[in-house]
């Protein structure tokens, strides 16, 4: 099989290919080598290689920005996945695709299945969603991966950070109002690898097991570097951002659960395995 990757040079696509099945072919772009808004170079690229599948993690992914950029983050977001979808469709490829909790308005006081009501508060979360859409509305054979919170040991994200920040003794104050369940992209590659086997198609929530606050996770990595002493929490509305978060996304996986037999491990565990890789 034969497996087209967008979006390399990223944390998710990186544990991709490092953790690709032996017999799987693996055909990685970065955006320079093929952007996703570029229809023609995509439809060349692949008739050139005919994937069996393409996996789709270029994004438009500056939250704030995107409330500014709003037309930018819909052109990557959502036109180029349709685009993506319809060749797909021509050349018998199936799709995987990312989106995010940020489609739900994180209001719920329980954890949001597939099928629970869409509601983005965001231009960002708006944006995912129409890439959803256009992509099911492509008819492409297509699995729509939602997960959060994503953290892993190359590239940028909270978890990087804030292990920075400990490490250097930084005193830093971080929400505990907003939950959700920390993702660590070398699980969640894991997974997409094993539902790529399968061939499920549909949605998927993807996330490891347990729910946090973001206080909550870093907490857990300034103790882990002993630094608890530096760190304090504080509300959302003590620490304005231009576009507005969901205070609740926590993603129910009992889809995935049902889907490969058990869950991803639990976050603190995560963590701490990420923590042994990046010291």
């Amino acid at each position: 099989m034969r497996a087209m990757l967008l979006g390399a040079g990223g944390m998710l696509v990186h544990d991709l290919v490092a953790t690709a099945p032996a017999e799987l072919t693996v055909l990685p772009f970065t955006r320079a080598e093929l952007d996703i808004t570029n229809v023609t170079a995509l439809a060349a690229a692949v008739a050139a290689l005919r994937p069996d599948v393409i996996i789709n993690a270029a994004a438009y992914t500056a939250v704030d920005r995107a409330e500014t950029e709003r037309d930018v983050a819909f052109r990557v977001n959502a036109d180029a996945v349709g685009e993506l979808g319809r060749i797909a469709l021509d050349h018998d490829a199936r799709v995987i695709h990312f989106s995010t909790d940020y489609v739900f308005d994180g209001r719920s006081t329980e954890p949001y299945r597939e099928d629970s009501p869409t509601q983005p508060i965001n231009s960002y979360g708006a944006s995912k969603l129409a890439g959803e859409h256009a992509l099911k509305q492509s008819g492409a054979n297509s699995l729509i991966v939602r997960t959060q919170w994503l953290f892993g040991t190359h590239g940028r994200s909270f978890a990087r950070t804030m292990w920075e920040l400990a490490s250097c003794s930084v005193k830093t104050k971080v929400v505990r109002d907003q939950t959700g369940r920390p993702t660590y992209s070398r699980d969640l590659a894991g997974a997409v690898w094993e539902l790529a086997a399968r061939r499920t198609c549909g949605v998927v929530h993807v996330t490891n097991n347990g729910q946090a606050t973001w206080f909550d996770l870093a907490s857990h990595i300034f103790s882990r570097l002993g630094r608890s002493d530096l760190l304090t929490s504080c509300l959302t509305s003590e620490y304005p951002t231009v576009a507005e978060r969901p205070h609740y996304s926590v993603l129910c996986t009992s889809e995935l659960e049902r889907e490969l037999g058990t869950g991803l491990p639990a976050w603190p565990g995560a963590v701490d395995h990420f923590l042994r890789c990046v010291a």
